[in-house]
């Protein structure tokens, strides 16, 4: 002992002082604070270790007094301080997070640390101690192969929190002394690392939430994980904070939606299709973690069943409100609402025709906080065994009494007149080829000869999806020679120009051409996809047009149109506006004999996105009470009836979707001496969705005037 009194004694911070790392334990927190910091932190890293470890000094405040130190070697230190000897602090941390942790334990007599430039870490480190107390001129104390270059240049080793591999080695680069190597982890810092960012902030619980819900969807279709996952959603923010609650549901929606909408990194283009998935991920996210926000926090008193019960209401209330947000803020994104995972389920979908498909989302939102609500009552009371049973009795009655009504209504079936033998042509063009003028004429030419060789069946109307026919001098006059010799009625997909003085409006258009070659009939899309038809603020940001892979942008249109043929109505939409709620409705309300959908779906390759698509389609159907017809270029082509079961679609021999080919169709029509009533829905609109948005409203404006009073 008296020997080492002259020599300082040199400490690192990181895995030895420390049984974790503090630039890691600063980069946990500020995750779990702040998910999207990943983007800054990538960045700061780019510009080196120093500055990151910096940078996240500034934002993070670690409290020493809860980090997990080496018992062992610390009392060592002790005595060795009591001793009379010199101590230091020399870690690659930033100054910022040694001084604290320097503080904290009351031993060191000087810190060296990173300073934002210089990252006090192996050569750099020993450069440091060198110049300071000249070479062999003090011990240090390690635990990692960063450390063997510092060991070179000390007294003596002393190893702790390491390896037998690096004790071995530090044998070959100094005399060693001490040692402190017993409870050694190889895992211990990513274990405190994950541990903090993933189980502490409840984000692991809702990864899991947000991947179920994803399951719930198509392809994988297991409509039974939709019933869990709000309830495993608010289990992840259960004891924590508002803001804690809010990041808990945001990290459980963007798990969600990047998983489901994995499908948009298969656009054929360089850069957009990454940033268009992280960008509206990250976008539509927000409203898991508001939801969450909304429920894990009201402040609710939930001692007595019936408070219980109305704080279960409430939540599904704020679940469909904030979906009818999401469904039209920024010219809206109803993408995969909740309750259209339910698609296959059909007699309890049948609601969907007086509340659309937002009373579905609240049935699945209701039953599944009413299960939360019973397992809290199960960890209240274990003693009790039927304590749970109270808490899902209304909703679990409700859901088997809709149910039941459903297939009563599914079985009274509305007179039906002629039926209409319509063909539809799935080309499957890829979108490269699309894009391609000098194929124009060549896939023109196969779409047409595979249409004469279907339609010889008698077809009343022949239909082909969005993108289908390409634009060329003379193509209209082509299409109109071709309904006239076939004496077949066409809708088909197209550009439309409006000239005006001022400007000169380019339309996204369907068009319908009578079995005489007449072009009677035109529609205009009127939910254009953002960065795909039309760049937001292009006026005022023109740079934003960079970012797409469009060229132009198109015109809204402001009106639903009906397509009257000799014997038939029916109603177009384009491309997703069979995922508009409001547009279909709008189209329908006209009383068509059918609803009739043109979609590309070709960007997206073989994915889930055009069963995603078809899932969503099917309500508009049930909402409406109409037939719903599906043209689409490479799936899913069919039709759904009113009931929105999903009678035929195009599939080849293999059972694929995505196939080339034709599916001619008996569609059935309303019989002429029969006035069917319209839906409940298709009279009354989304009276549900605006009802729940005020009931979550009045409970927000009810928190804020106890929250004034409290």
């Amino acid at each position: 002992m008296a020997d080492n009194q002259n020599v300082p004694l040199v400490v690192d911070l990181d895995g030895t002082l420390i049984r974790t790392d503090m630039m890691w334990e600063s980069l946990s927190r500020l995750l779990r604070r702040n998910p999207l910091a990943i983007f800054q932190i990538l960045f700061w890293w780019t510009r080196g270790r120093a500055l990151l470890k910096q940078k996240l000094a500034a934002r993070v405040q670690i409290d020493p007094a809860t980090l997990p130190y080496h018992e062992k070697f610390l009392a060592w230190l002790h005595a060795e301080k009591n001793s009379g000897r010199k101590i230091i602090l020399a870690t690659a941390s930033d100054l910022k997070m040694a001084q604290p942790v320097a503080a904290h334990v009351g031993l060191f007599d000087e810190v060296l640390a990173s300073d934002g430039k210089t990252n006090l870490r192996s050569e750099n480190k020993l450069r440091a101690l060198t110049e300071k107390f000249g070479a062999h001129g003090f011990d240090y104390a390690g635990n990692s192969s960063a450390d063997f270059a510092v060991w070179h240049g000390a007294r003596e080793a002393v190893v702790v929190n390491a390896s037998a591999r690096v004790l071995r080695e530090a044998a070959n680069c100094t005399k060693v002394g001490a040692t402190f190597c017993e409870e050694f982890s190889t895992v211990a810092v990513a274990k405190s690392f994950c541990t903090e960012l993933f189980w502490r902030s409840g984000y692991l619980i809702a990864i899991v939430a947000g991947l179920l819900l994803a399951l719930a969807f198509p392809k994988f279709s297991i409509a039974g994980f939709a019933w869990v996952a709000p309830a495993l959603l608010l289990f992840a923010a259960r004891k924590k904070s508002g803001a804690d609650a809010f990041r808990a549901g945001y990290i459980g929606g963007i798990t969600f939606w990047l998983a489901s909408l994995y499908w948009l990194l298969l656009m054929p283009a360089t850069g957009f299709p990454i940033l268009a998935w992280i960008a509206l991920s990250a976008y539509v996210a927000l409203y898991f973690g508001a939801w969450t926000w909304f429920v894990s926090t009201f402040n609710f008193q939930l001692s007595t069943w019936s408070r219980r019960v109305r704080w279960t209401l409430a939540g599904a209330a704020a679940w469909v409100a904030l979906e009818f947000l999401r469904g039209w803020l920024f010219s809206g994104f109803p993408w995969s609402l909740l309750g259209a995972s339910q698609y296959q389920l059909v007699p309890l979908i049948q609601i969907a025709s007086a509340t659309g498909v937002f009373g579905v989302s609240f049935l699945v939102v209701w039953l599944s906080l009413a299960l939360y609500s019973a397992a809290e009552m199960i960890y209240r009371n274990p003693t009790k065994r039927h304590v749970w049973q109270a808490e899902i009795v209304l909703p679990l009655v409700t859901v088997l009494l809709l149910f039941v009504g459903g297939i009563f209504a599914i079985g009274n079936k509305a007179p039906v007149g002629k039926t209409l033998r319509v063909t539809l042509i799935q080309p499957s063009i890829p979108q490269t080829l699309i894009w391609s003028p000098t194929e124009d004429e060549k896939r023109f030419a196969e779409l047409l000869a595979r249409s004469q060789r279907t339609i010889t069946n008698g077809t009343d109307l022949l239909v082909w999806p969005e993108s289908a026919v390409p634009m060329f001098d003379g193509v209209y006059n082509i299409i109109s020679e071709f309904a006239q010799t076939n004496r077949v009625a066409i809708i088909f997909n197209g550009d439309d120009v409006e000239f005006h003085a001022d400007a000169t409006n380019f339309f996204n258009a369907a068009f319908f051409v009578n079995n005489d070659g007449r072009f009677t009939d035109v529609y205009h899309k009127q939910n254009l996809v953002i960065f795909g038809e039309y760049v937001p603020l292009a006026r005022w940001l023109p740079f934003l047009k960079y970012l797409t892979p469009i060229q132009g942008g198109w015109t809204c249109g402001d009106k639903s149109v009906v397509f009257a043929g000799n014997t038939f109505t029916a109603a177009p939409l384009i491309c997703f506006e069979d995922v508009f709620p409001k547009t279909a409705r709008a189209a329908a309300a006209a009383e068509p004999d059918f609803l009739v959908n043109l979609s590309n779906d070709g960007w997206f390759g073989e994915s889930a996105e055009q069963r995603q698509h078809l899932a969503n389609a099917v309500f508009r159907a049930v909402e409406n009470g109409l037939p719903l017809v599906r043209c689409s270029n490479n799936g899913v082509t069919g039709w759904i009836d009113a009931h929105g079961r999903i009678k035929e679609f195009l599939r080849d021999n293999s059972g694929s979707e995505y196939t080339a080919g034709a599916l001619t169709l008996e569609i059935p029509l309303r019989a002429s001496t029969e006035k069917v009533a319209p839906t409940f829905y298709q009279q009354h609109g989304n009276w549900f969705a605006w009802s729940c948005a005020a009931v979550t409203l009045i409970s927000l404006l009810m928190r804020r005037k106890n929250a004034a009073r409290g």
